[in-house]
């Protein structure tokens, strides 16, 4: 069940169209002092961001896979992003998945220790992190 209730939406910031969308996430992300790549969605048909709570979303076409390079890492996103946003952090993340050798591994929180830290740190459900460079995530 998605988490984006009537209510959630009646108090957000609704965009649609591909181009926008794309544009906003990289500012939202740049805005809370995160690496605006972190997201890098397709097809975005819809993004919303409550600015109260820092709740936002993202809904794309189809689920992506996509290929960070400089870490020669698989992150999987799903058809429906969503996340709290803080200042360094998106917390409570939904849609995200990382490729563990054979395994895909949830990810449901992602940080940066302060605006000019140069590592991304990125959190499993269990408690388990893992730090990359920051410039990995960048557009």
């Amino acid at each position: 069940m998605s988490p984006i209730t009537p209510e959630i939406r009646a108090c957000a910031e609704i965009i649609t169209g591909d181009d926008i969308c794309k544009e906003k996430t990289k500012s939202l992300l740049r805005e809370y002092d995160l690496p605006d790549g972190l997201l890098p969605a397709e097809d975005i048909e819809e993004l919303g961001y409550v600015k109260d709570t820092g709740f936002m979303w993202v809904k794309q076409k189809k689920d992506i896979v996509h290929k960070f390079e400089k870490v020669s890492k698989q992150v999987s996103y799903a058809t429906e992003v969503t996340g709290y946003l803080e200042k360094c952090k998106i917390k409570k993340l939904t849609g995200v998945k990382s490729k563990e050798v054979l395994i895909w591994i949830s990810i449901n929180e992602i940080f940066v220790e302060n605006p000019t830290a140069d590592k991304v740190t990125m959190k499993t459900p269990t408690g388990i992190s893992k730090s990359f460079p920051k410039d990995a995530f960048q557009a």
